[in-house]
């Protein structure tokens, strides 16, 4: 076992991470599996010293969520939370208290997803109590967005604005020399507005929704595909929140159009539920032409 060893483990996690932002976890998921199964796993069965041992059992770690995660979004939701509680347990054997609660904050996530928002919360504060508060400014605005997110399921309406406040302030005092885990990095204020956009989306205060989503597309950079479809979804359900419903299937058209360029269950279930929105005005001129648009793309 060498350091070169692990540096690839973290460069091939590294690509399977782009590929899935891209692409949508259908993409590249099975080719992950197989990497995982063929180099990384039997890496843990040789000889290594403590230290090694330790950053070795960090990068699998890495790599088993994400294959959780790719897992997560073609909806193959049993097999992505089978895949979290090894890579927790990973992480535990690597010492990583800090990961340990990004596999939870992943957890999390789905919780929301799936429409568990009592779970969503428990899974966040969890994270939050693993990683004290001693985490880097970053860290910590992503742990209380996604309890937000949580509440904001809930409806919990005083809940929800409390922890997004906590993350804007937690990202507003973090500093360019600040000691963040590399994947804690690409949580930035284009990921914190994505995080309010959703949260008032759920809560139905369109107008701050529509804000939010807007400022997260102008601020994030083409190759988060994915999480911009994401937004743009966000802010054409806003749109139609607040009547503007040419808008809205504009922006739904230009986001039905992204997912079937992906292999991403939760794209397509983004444009669907857009689509359950439009059916109170499904006679309307604007709705008309949508299902035209989306029709064409086969």
């Amino acid at each position: 076992m060498t350091p070169g060893d692990i540096a690839a483990l973290r460069s091939v996690s590294e690509l399977f991470r782009t590929l899935d932002q891209t692409y949508g976890g259908g993409h590249a998921r099975q080719a992950l599996v197989r990497y995982l199964e063929h180099e990384g796993e039997p890496m843990l069965r040789g000889t290594y010293g403590e230290t090694t041992g330790r950053r070795l059992f960090g990068a699998v770690a890495d790599l088993t969520r994400l294959a959780g995660w790719t897992s997560y979004d073609i909806a193959a939701h049993g097999l992505a939370q089978r895949y979290f509680v090894q890579a927790l347990r990973l992480a535990q054997a690597a010492g990583d208290r800090p990961y340990g609660s990004y596999v939870l904050v992943t957890m999390s996530r789905q919780a929301v997803y799936l429409g568990h928002g009592r779970e969503a919360v428990q899974l966040a504060r969890v994270a939050q109590q693993g990683v004290g508060g001693s985490a880097p400014p970053v860290l910590q605005s992503l742990l209380h967005a996604v309890e937000a997110r949580g509440h904001a399921v809930l409806g919990e309406v005083r809940a929800c604005t409390a922890s997004l406040a906590r993350a804007e302030r937690a990202l507003e005092t973090s500093r360019p020399g600040d000691d963040v885990p590399h994947w804690a990095r690409t949580f930035d204020e284009a990921q914190l507005a994505d995080e309010f956009g959703h949260s008032h989306r759920d809560l139905q205060q369109y107008r701050a929704a529509a804000q939010h989503a807007e400022r997260s597309l102008r601020l994030r950079g083409a190759g988060f595909a994915r999480s911009r479809l994401f937004s743009r979804v966000v802010l054409a359900t806003a749109r139609l929140g607040l009547g503007e419903l040419e808008q809205a299937c504009t922006l739904g058209a230009e986001a039905a159009q992204q997912a079937s360029e992906m292999r991403s269950a939760r794209a397509l279930d983004y444009v669907r539920d857009f689509e359950r929105r439009l059916e109170p005005y499904r006679d309307a001129a604007p709705v008309r032409s949508y299902r035209e648009r989306v029709a064409a793309l086969g």
